[in-house]
């Protein structure tokens, strides 16, 4: 048995079947260049994302603490005002205790 050259009929067909597989490779990695550019975007904005919520959270902790120090200023406000007026009440009561021995001593 003698080996046999391709004819040039089957060297062209096979030289077809290449040239179209090499075309649907060529399609195939644009298909992923263009995906992998998207995924590569989409990346970009999910980091830029995450920078804003790392900024808003820090701002958002900024304003938490000044609302956590406004509010334990009124408490101490309050708690003040509360113990004014527990000394406010003592006092009018003690004057009406004082009115009353008063009127009691002067009535007798």
């Amino acid at each position: 048995m003698t080996d046999q050259e391709p004819t040039t009929g089957e060297l062209s067909r096979l030289i077809q079947r290449v040239e179209g597989r090499i075309g649907e490779l060529s399609l195939e990695i644009r298909d992923l260049a263009a995906e992998w550019r998207s995924q590569i975007a989409a990346g970009a904005l999910l980091g830029q994302r995450v920078g804003h919520l790392e900024s808003s959270q820090g701002d958002q902790e900024a304003r938490l603490r000044l609302v956590e120090q406004d509010l334990a200023g009124r408490k101490e406000s309050a708690e003040k005002s509360r113990r004014t007026n527990m000394w406010i009440a003592t006092a009018i009561t003690v004057a009406g205790l004082v009115v009353t021995l008063v009127f009691n001593l002067i009535g007798k």
